[in-house]
């Protein structure tokens, strides 16, 4: 057996692979981190997190946007190997589909109140979690890969309650 053909199964061990999705996972975090940065030195400038524009955006949304939609892709993940997996993915695929209509409906509040912001901001956080168990039970999610996933979930999950707890501040 090739090291092509190793690697294309799931449960394999593949070193280029491990690189390529842990450098864009690692990258990804990166408009999160620019994010609340911005966001933390409003507060510290203005004590104000909603004072936070970055070229005339609003620096909170500008976070919940993104991760709205670095959520619909992980939710969309789930959908992976569910169809030859040989289990029943039945409920893996009603959490995908649940995740994508919370992200949704987190950018569609934010224009309501400030509350709902928060309300979004928590909503987001926690889609990240579910996803993460959702990773964990999954018997097609490699040891390696979920590790990276722990990870890169818990910092997301952090900079969601540090955006939370600076526009708390700001109430």
């Amino acid at each position: 057996m090739s090291t092509s053909e190793v690697c294309l199964h799931p449960q394999s061990y593949c070193p280029k692979f491990e690189r390529t999705y842990s450098l864009l996972g690692y990258a990804g975090l990166v408009p999160f981190a620019l994010s609340t940065l911005l966001i933390l030195f409003s507060v510290v400038d203005t004590g104000d997190a909603n004072s936070s524009t970055f070229l005339r955006f609003y620096v909170p949304y500008v976070f919940i946007t993104y991760s709205a939609c670095i959520l619909c892709f992980l939710a969309g993940t789930l959908w992976r190997g569910q169809f030859d997996s040989g289990h029943d993915g039945s409920k893996l695929l009603l959490v995908s589909n649940l995740l994508a209509l919370l992200s949704w409906f987190s950018l569609l509040i934010v224009y309501f109140s400030h509350y709902l912001v928060l309300m979004a901001i928590i909503l987001l956080g926690a889609g990240y979690v579910v996803v993460l168990v959702a990773e964990k039970i999954s018997p097609r999610v490699p040891p390696h890969y979920f590790a990276i996933r722990f990870r890169l979930t818990f910092s997301v999950v952090a900079m969601h309650i540090a955006l939370l707890i600076s526009l708390l501040w700001s109430v």
